[in-house]
């Protein structure tokens, strides 16, 4: 073998292992947020994957059991799972047990990758919709993360939910109650929101977003409503939305209100015969109290055209 085609071999096994290693570890150490007396939550950057936050944006949680951790959406790649467990691990010693994925999108599930690593025997929990999609879709959420924040998700294998919990479901794990809500097509076809009953907290998944307008694409206006009325009837204190602040009954109520206001300001001009885009200005007069928020002029023609779309079916 000549002297030439030695190097190329070479540099090319040098080339692939270049391509094939893990993106380097979250640079920002991110707070962890107490909740309630046994509930935690790690407050992601409330924006899309780019370069700086390395593909963080959604809203980690964990819960303090006297059997061990759960872990509510452990994030968006290997290195954020990552995160989250060495932020647990600044709270307590105890291992993870159980973690729940509220929804399909990649932002929010993708972690599980870092805690099947660290505690294989963790038991996996979404919604049965969501646990049949993943193996399939995982992939794709990853490359999509890889190239919105240059390779932050290098490293990253597909670890989909390996059992399956539906709406009124209550899970009992060291004396701590999970139940799990779920009316149908909301976020997605596949949302949980997971109240933590003892502790009176609910986290929403992508129910609700606080102060930016989230992508609908996979989702139903009128069903996402509903889901966050169910949400504000359960009684609980505290709410956790997939990205944004947690707080009170204003996460949950704040969305509902975008929602519910933009379905019926598209509703009203379709009445009057008006086209998706020529009703874009009228309804962004409508929804001036949100206009403030992030992507609104982003999101807004999107949203007119997916409620314009939803509008007209319900009227045949």
């Amino acid at each position: 073998m000549s002297i030439q085609n030695k190097w190329f071999i070479a540099f090319s096994f040098l080339l692939l292992a270049a391509c094939s290693r893990s993106a380097p570890p979250i640079q920002t150490d991110y707070p962890v947020s107490r909740i309630s007396e046994r509930v935690y939550v790690i407050h992601g950057p409330n924006e899309m994957p780019n370069r700086e936050n390395q593909t963080f944006m959604n809203n980690p949680g964990f819960v303090l059991t006297h059997q061990g951790v759960v872990v509510i959406d452990p994030g968006s790649s290997l290195r954020v799972g990552e995160l989250v467990l060495k932020k647990i691990a600044s709270v307590t010693n105890d291992p993870v047990v159980a973690v729940f994925n509220t929804h399909i999108h990649g932002d929010h599930w993708l972690g599980n990758a870092a805690v099947r690593r660290a505690f294989p025997k963790a038991v996996i929990y979404a919604h049965p919709k969501m646990k049949d999609r993943a193996p399939g879709e995982g992939p794709n959420w990853i490359n999509l993360m890889n190239q919105l924040s240059e390779g932050g998700a290098k490293g990253t294998e597909t670890v989909a939910p390996n059992m399956g919990i539906d709406h009124d479901e209550t899970l009992a794990l060291g004396g701590v109650h999970f139940r799990i809500h779920h009316n149908g097509k909301a976020h997605t076809d596949g949302d949980i929101m997971v109240e933590v009953v003892e502790e009176q907290v609910m986290f929403l998944g992508d129910n609700a977003i606080v102060g930016r307008v989230g992508r609908m694409d996979d989702g139903d206006f009128k069903g996402n409503v509903a889901a966050l009325e169910l949400a504000l009837k359960a009684g609980t204190r505290h709410f956790v939305p997939g990205h944004g602040p947690s707080n009170g009954r204003a996460v949950a109520e704040g969305y509902r209100d975008y929602l519910r206001a933009l379905y019926g300001s598209v509703k009203k001009y379709y009445g009057q015969g008006l086209s998706d885009f020529d009703m874009k200005p009228k309804v962004a007069a409508d929804l001036s109290k949100f206009q403030a928020w992030k992507d609104f002029e982003d999101q807004l023609g999107r949203h007119v055209s997916l409620a314009y779309l939803q509008v007209e079916a319900e009227a045949f």
